[in-house]
């Protein structure tokens, strides 16, 4: 991606940084972004992009005119616009299943709704039977 624009950013032309952190300043911050900064559109792309994988409270200060709330908001509802493609698994991708006579193995047939064999009944017993006697689910050392 051209970061050119970015030397072109109001926000980079000797304005104090903190008034796009300070909850005083926002306002200000807010109508420089929105009504003087000649790359906003472009900041929105980069900041939105940039942000992708951020947790919505990480998201800091004024940028492109908008609060991190905001900006949050506007992915939520591109994401939604966007029809979600999932990634085909390579073959042999991913954890092997858990054998047959395992809690592992219980709780998997019951996630996925798959009929519970008795090899699978007697691990989990004996997993509840163990956890109740130690308070444990670790498994000691030398089995």
């Amino acid at each position: 991606m051209d970061r050119e624009w970015e030397l072109k950013a109001l926000c980079r032309s000797g304005h104090d940084p903190d008034i796009w952190f300070s909850r005083r300043t926002w306002t200000v911050a807010k109508k420089l972004c929105n009504e003087v900064c000649p790359v906003r559109d472009e900041c929105l792309e980069a900041i939105l992009a940039r942000e992708a994988l951020t947790p919505d409270s990480l998201r800091a200060g004024i940028a492109a005119g908008l609060t991190g709330a905001q900006r949050a908001s506007l992915a939520k509802a591109r994401r939604r616009d966007e029809p979600v493609k999932p990634k085909p698994k390579p073959p042999g991708a991913g954890r092997a299943k858990a054998p047959c006579g395992t809690k592992s193995a219980y709780e998997r047939h019951r996630r996925l709704g798959e009929p519970i064999d008795q090899a699978c009944r007697e691990a989990n017993a004996r997993a509840n039977r163990e956890y109740r006697r130690t308070g444990s689910t670790r498994v000691p050392a030398g089995r």
